[in-house]
């Protein structure tokens, strides 16, 4: 999308004036979160009140710079997007082997900011609407669009997300600042953009208006609401068409000047750009055509044809050279639904099915570069040829095209998939983990339960500890050095514990500690536990072992008398007495390794759990192939779903660029789903759309 010198000027405007706009949200902020029994937080966001408001007082400069900068970074990224900018990743964090993985943290920034987005779009709606007509008129186009508007909610958003993470604060208290920001900053933005439209007006710049489709008389006639799933939804619809004058044409008139407009439509121009824009329509010649036929319903039926692709050949969502193929199905179609009355009967016969699974795919791609789009054109155009010659025209020709576009399309998948095969299978071995970490976390807790330990103990060997060896055995095998290694520092950890209470035990805990440590803190490393994890068992273990290594018999120190480590070596020296013969082997391991199901077929063991949410059975059902919409970073992207794993815990997707995948876990998806920022492209949606806009239409004739 070109910029004009005039929206360059307009737009470098108004980023200048949004240090005073963050400065008078920052105020009401604060105002707000001073304020007791404020309305911006429930009772129990409350308590971080407290912590907003100081962290917002310490570092306010931070935050409105922070502000200032990214909103600046998201306008001009936005304004001048580069070739192979096709929208923002779903990947997020870091892990498996340097495969990014969005999980459900990521999710929760998403919906935050979808909700900062829908609070300011809101509040502000009428006043971003208005000034969208004049953005477009900047930018020289003809018809207003969202998109010609670089400083939409979603810029402002992001800008406040990223304002909120500049503090140091807790995620949460991060979430809850943006929300509260978003609240405070949708009224002021509500004044800014109208004083914008003001001085726009002042400036002599006159708004963009829609262009109105004129239909002939008669097109009022109010339609009823349709939805083509029903059976005879279009055909309820072709009722309300006008049935305009009957001449007493011959029969076989029809059938010539179908001929003759076919002729004419194809030597339309088809390609892409400026020729596409001018894509045949049936439209224009819908009265020769209804000159030639006296019954009614024909005449009906040629209205109905005609208004609705002549809807779908203008539709902006479609690829301008898709749009100038499927109008040349426009008359192949005309003649199946004259004398085939199950087209306006079925959403399911095959002419509606073909273009909305062609449509469908090619909503994918939306950079117009993309290897896979241009294939899939180059492909439809070819079909499209094979269909619009031969010479009988029925449903069983598109029967054989869908087939044919079907087999091409999984085609693609497949090549997407094996393009996909490096983190598809990491996820499979990181899916296997998971599966053998659970096996490992029962076993570790029905040893634990007898033993008396801290909780963050007991959580580190049950949980961190767990993945730790279930990563090793995957990784290097079940009888490697590492994951022996890691079994030890299991054993010696489990048994330091609550060692007997003998002298010589206390020297072996000592001599243990220094090696048994080291292990811990590499095992902790292998899987990235974070920093405060690794301290909070660190210190607990400190303790532990400080009283173990307590003579027993001996009272106990008192506060002010506690022993030192060297004072502890000391006493351990003048003790030798023998550990008792029922004290547990040092050689045993906790984890009987020949009980374990270690290999990856058997760790696919089925569940018998039931999901009852209704967020999880829908993503249970998702297959391969499906393609669907999801909100990321402020705006909707399509994504196809390439692989799912065995169990359903990761999936993989194809992003909008060729070379790039997403990777997201499922509950991350069923967190999505619950919060309706996923949901499936409708296979419809091309004939729904076309079906809609034309009801509109004939209930708002120009």
């Amino acid at each position: 999308m070109a910029n004009a010198p005039l929206l360059q000027a307009f737009v470098e405007g108004e980023l200048g004036r949004s240090a005073d706009l963050i400065a008078r949200t920052l105020a009401a902020i604060q105002t707000q979160l001073r304020q007791p029994g404020d309305t911006l937080l429930n009772a129990a966001e409350r308590q971080h009140h407290f912590d907003l408001a100081q962290a917002l007082a310490q570092h306010q400069v931070t935050y409105q710079r922070r502000f200032v900068d990214a909103l600046r970074n998201a306008v001009v990224a936005d304004m001048a997007p580069s070739a192979d900018d096709t929208g923002p990743t779903l990947t997020h964090t870091s892990g498996l082997g340097g495969l990014q993985l969005m999980d459900e943290n990521r999710v929760e920034s998403e919906i935050g900011l979808s909700r900062a987005i829908q609070e300011i779009d809101t509040i502000a709606e009428w006043e971003l609407r208005e000034l969208q007509t004049f953005t477009s008129t900047l930018r020289g186009q003809e018809h207003t669009t969202a998109e010609s508007n670089p400083l939409r909610p979603r810029a402002y958003a992001q800008a406040l997300a990223e304002a909120a993470e500049s503090l140091p604060i807790a995620p949460v208290q991060q979430s809850l600042l943006l929300r509260v920001s978003a609240t405070a900053m949708a009224p002021l933005l509500k004044s800014a953009w109208a004083a914008a439209t003001s001085r726009l007006e002042r400036q002599g710049v006159t708004p963009s208006i829609y262009r109105t489709v004129v239909f002939a008389a008669g097109a009022g006639t109010r339609a009823p609401a349709v939805n083509i799933t029903q059976p005879g939804a279009l055909d309820a619809l072709r009722r309300t068409m006008p049935e305009g004058q009957s001449t007493g044409a011959a029969p076989g008139d029809l059938d010539s000047a179908l001929s003759r407009v076919e002729a004419l439509l194809s030597r339309m121009p088809s390609a892409s750009g400026a020729a596409a824009a001018a894509a045949p329509r049936l439209l224009e010649h819908r009265a020769s055509l209804l000159a030639t036929t006296g019954a009614s319903v024909e005449r009906q039926v040629i209205e109905l044809i005609a208004r609705l692709f002549e809807i779908i050949v203008s539709d902006p969502g479609l690829h301008p050279t898709l749009r100038s193929q499927l109008g040349r199905l426009q008359v192949s179609a005309l003649r199946i639904a004259l004398h085939d009355p199950e087209m306006l009967d079925r959403h399911e016969h095959p002419v509606w099915v073909f273009m909305a699974r062609l449509a469908n795919a090619a909503s994918s791609y939306p950079n117009v570069s993309d290897a896979r789009l241009v294939a899939l054109l180059s492909f439809s155009g070819h079909l499209i040829d094979d269909l619009t010659v031969q010479g009988q025209q029925g449903a069983a020709q598109y029967t054989r095209g869908l087939a044919a576009l079907d087999t091409f399309l999984e085609g693609q998948l497949h090549e997407q998939q094996g393009a996909a095969r490096k983190s598809i299978e990491t996820l499979l071995r990181a899916e296997q983990a998971d599966q053998l970490q659970q096996q490992l976390s029962a076993r570790l807790s029905e040893q634990l339960a007898p033993v008396r330990t801290t909780p963050a103990i007991r959580r580190f060997i049950t949980g961190a500890w767990a993945k730790v060896l279930a990563t090793a055995m995957l990784e290097h095998g079940d009888t490697s050095e590492v994951t022996n290694s890691y079994l030890k520092a299991l054993d010696d950890l489990v048994w330091s514990l609550q060692p007997p209470d003998h002298p010589q035990s206390r020297q072996r805990l000592l001599a243990m500690l220094p090696g048994m440590l080291q292990r811990l803190r590499a095992g902790a490393a292998s899987i990235d536990l974070p920093q405060a994890e690794r301290q909070a068992v660190l210190d607990d273990l400190v303790v532990v072992h400080t009283e173990a290594l307590k003579p027993g018999g001996r009272p106990a120190a008192a506060p002010d008398q506690a022993l030192t480590p060297e004072e502890i070596v000391r006493q351990l020296r003048e003790e030798t007495t023998l550990p008792p013969v029922d004290a547990v082997p040092f050689r045993d391991s906790l984890i009987d390794l020949g009980s374990m199901d270690t290999v990856p077929a058997a760790l696919m063991t089925d569940t018998t759990a039931v999901e009852a949410e209704d967020a999880s059975d829908w993503v249970n059902r998702l297959a391969p192939g499906v393609r669907q919409r999801i909100f990321l970073n402020g705006r909707w992207t399509q994504a196809q779903l390439l692989w799912r794993s065995p169990r359903g815990s990761y999936f993989v997707y194809a992003g909008e660029a060729t070379d790039r995948t997403h990777s997201v876990t499922q509950r991350a998806l069923e967190r999505l789903r619950k919060a309706e920022l996923l949901e499936t492209v409708e296979v419809h949606s091309l004939v729904q759309r076309a079906v809609d806009a034309l009801i509109r239409r004939l209930d708002n004739p120009a």
